[in-house]
């Protein structure tokens, strides 16, 4: 038996200040000191990458959470909601590099390389991952990207001048960004921006600035203050605005804490360093800070070699190390082990990427943490204790899309599906039966109904609308399936938008390179009967139906009015069958006729008022809103609602009969043992195959009935 015992001692340690620092003490009896890998952290759950990772990010949905992963080759996207089972739902592939960094806006994700790839960007609500634009418009690389509050974004360290920020709006159209403003005085390494201040990290020039980003257009330095180590990599600023956290990235720097509450009397005030016991001798080793990020009270850090570090600041003359879990087997000074650490999910989950040991999913008391469980309100096995979403939630309804009565959100089915057509009694067609047929021939059915459908005997669809189904050439017995369709119902519903919504130039009109319009499926026919726009600029436009390959399908010229808030309704008539992605549009070219760019001046919805998808069960849904500047630069956002308001559509409900069969049997006529008196000679030919006479030696004959007889004639 050991004796385990923990002290408590507050040890001074001079760095270039007086520093006290919290450490735990554990002496086991017949031991000495040792060292461990975590205090205060929880490994939940790990994601290995057969490519090295670099930096982090995250992104909630919901009760969905999901973790942005750079790669060394790509970007992915990990659903974390279940963080002890992380699983990646897409990747995308991108130029081999060491560096990328990842920031959001909305839904969408930007990512920056020193790759020669530019600016990626990422719609994150189409889980294929296949909506994503790579823009190389303001620059082909760059080091780093910061997206503030306001939907500006920063890019550091491009091949674009010095490399000091580009900053791009993102609030237009977040797929393709305008160009807002250049800040060149000198190389920034990272930065972050809150309110109209950038806080930048001049990592060459060994100091933070104070940057003054009101005009977008002609951002000035207001202030500037060197960091410990001259090598000032990245910086945060707190919550209240008055203190400021920067890292350097050299072997043995620190964390640092300013106070900036007056930019133009900047004083350092304290300075940390990671205290994990990395070594075999629980010593202080020369780790190299990475990047440091405040969350409340507390900085969480990526510490290269040491993992992951929890630093207590709400008092920042006197920072405290009170976590950590060390992700890397490696140590000492080198660039290796934890690049980022992301401590914002709604969780309270701490994410990390580890460049050897790949995605680390960690819990701290210092997070929102109080246990797992499912913490929907919602669900059936709700847990008021659990805050953290462990993925159990049960939502218990009708699970099938075909009900009435079908429920999205259910992930359980409870028996209680109610169906339209359970209400209503067809008529099973009337077929005619048991048809004989000699071998090798068609067989013609005939059946009496509204809509009849034939099927093969594996339920596979040969014939719909006809009653009659002449089949393939049979060699045996075939049975064959049969229904009837009735129409029991007619009906006109609305769907989409039922009116615009927002008010301003940006609310109302996209950017006039825009054309847009809106993506749908349909399930089953419908006559797509009406449509609502708005605009304060009367004209002709050309408004277009394609299918998915963007083949048109109709078009209408319409001479729209100028509108007031009741719009203007187009009637089209249209009669649409099953299909995916559907485009409801304008003609861009007839837009540049008319208005002078691609933009129909016709108003749209954005703002986040967008209510996606529209619908109409097993009939219609509309998906997005779709946009282009044309020359195939294409994309789609559920962010955006174009032009045509308040649908009105016509549909038949039909119902089904049960299954009728229809037999068709082979004659067996004739009986090749028994009857062969009854055969007659078709034709004769040689060995080789060719046709001759009854005069060779040796000939083969064959019958009508498809038998042959090999011969030889004696002489």
């Amino acid at each position: 038996m050991c004796i385990l015992i923990c002290i408590f001692a507050n040890i001074n340690l001079i760095f270039s200040h007086m520093k006290k620092v919290l450490t735990y003490i554990c002496i086991i009896l017949y031991s000495s000191l040792f060292s461990q890998e975590s205090l205060n952290m929880d490994l939940v759950g790990n994601l290995s990458y057969p490519q090295g990772t670099n930096d982090i990010w995250g992104y909630a949905d919901g009760g969905n959470e999901y973790a942005l992963v750079g790669l060394t080759d790509g970007f992915s996207v990990v659903d974390v909601t279940n963080p002890s089972n992380p699983t990646e739902i897409f990747f995308i592939q991108g130029s081999n590099s060491v560096w990328r960094d990842v920031k959001t806006w909305g839904k969408y994700a930007y990512v920056t390389t020193e790759a020669s790839d530019g600016l990626l960007i990422v719609d994150l609500s189409d889980q294929t991952g296949q909506t994503y634009n790579y823009t190389q418009e303001f620059f082909t690389t760059s080091h780093n990207i910061y997206i503030d509050e306001n939907g500006y974004a920063y890019i550091f360290g491009a091949d674009t001048g010095n490399g000091g920020a580009v900053i791009l709006d993102l609030t237009d159209n977040p797929m393709f960004p305008s160009l807002a403003g250049i800040f060149d005085d000198y190389y920034l390494h990272d930065g972050m921006v809150r309110g109209d201040t950038l806080w930048g990290s001049a990592i060459y020039a060994g100091v933070f600035s104070v940057i003054d980003v009101t005009d977008k257009s002609n951002p000035q330095i207001m202030s500037s203050y060197p960091t410990s180590c001259n090598f000032t990599h990245n910086a945060w600023i707190s919550d209240d605005n008055n203190y400021l956290f920067t890292t350097d990235e050299t072997a043995g720097c620190y964390v640092g804490a300013y106070d900036v509450s007056d930019i133009y009397d900047i004083q350092e005030i304290d300075l940390i360093q990671e205290w994990t016991g990395d070594g075999a001798d629980g010593n202080q080793e020369n780790v190299i800070p990475h990047n440091t990020h405040v969350f409340g009270d507390y900085l969480v850090t990526s510490y290269y070699t040491s993992g992951v570090t929890i630093i207590d600041a709400s008092d920042p003359f006197n920072m405290i190390e009170v976590a950590y879990y060390d992700t890397s087997p490696m140590t000492g000074g080198s660039f290796d082990g934890c690049w980022g650490a992301y401590p914002y999910l709604p969780s309270g989950l701490v994410l990390a990427t580890d460049q050897q040991e790949g995605l680390f999913i960690l819990h701290t008391p210092y997070g929102a943490y109080e246990g797992f469980g499912c913490t929907n309100p919602n669900a059936s096995n709700y847990d008021e204790t659990a805050e953290i979403n462990d993925g159990s939630c049960l939502f218990i309804g009708c699970t099938d899309p075909a009900a009435e009565n079908f429920n999205p959100s259910a992930n359980q089915d409870d028996g209680t599906c109610e169906y339209f057509c359970d209400a209503f009694d067809i008529t099973l067609p009337e077929c005619e039966n048991n048809i004989s047929i000699d071998y090798g021939q068609s067989a013609i059915l005939n059946c009496e109904g509204n809509i009849i459908t034939f099927f093969d005997a594996d339920y596979n669809i040969l014939s719909v609308g006809s009653s009659t189904y002449i089949t393939n050439p049979l060699y045996e017995n075939t049975s064959f399936m049969v229904y009837n369709e009735e129409i029991v119902e007619s009906t006109t519903l609305n769907t989409g938008e039922p009116e615009h919504e927002g008010q301003g130039q940006n609310a109302d009109y996209s950017g006039s390179v825009y054309n847009g319009g809106l993506l749908f499926d349909c399930y089953s026919n419908f006559t797509l009967n009406t449509v609502k726009v708005y605009t304060d600029y009367s004209g002709e436009r050309i408004i277009e139906l394609r299918n998915n390959n963007g083949a048109l399908i109709y078009d209408m010229l319409v001479d729209i009015p100028e509108t007031d808030d009741e719009g203007y309704i187009i009637s089209l008539n249209w009669s649409i069958s099953p299909g995916m992605q559907y485009l409801l549009t304008t003609n861009t070219d007839f837009n540049n006729d008319n208005f002078g760019d691609n933009n129909p001046l016709l108003k749209r919805t954005t703002g986040g008022l967008p209510n996606f998808p529209f619908t109409i069960n097993n009939i219609l849904e509309i998906t997005e809103g779709y946009y282009t500047q044309g020359g195939g630069d294409n994309g789609s956002s559920p962010d955006y609602y174009y032009y045509f308001y308040d649908w009105s559509i016509t549909y038949d409900r039909t119902c089904e009969s049960g299954y009728s069969s229809v037999n068709v049997t082979i004659n067996n006529t004739i009986n090749l043992d028994d009857n062969t008196g009854k055969k007659s000679t078709y034709k004769i030919f040689d060995m080789l195959g060719r046709e001759i006479n009854k005069e060779s030696v040796v000939f083969i004959e064959l019958y009508n009935d498809g038998t042959v007889d090999k011969k030889v004639i004696l002489k």
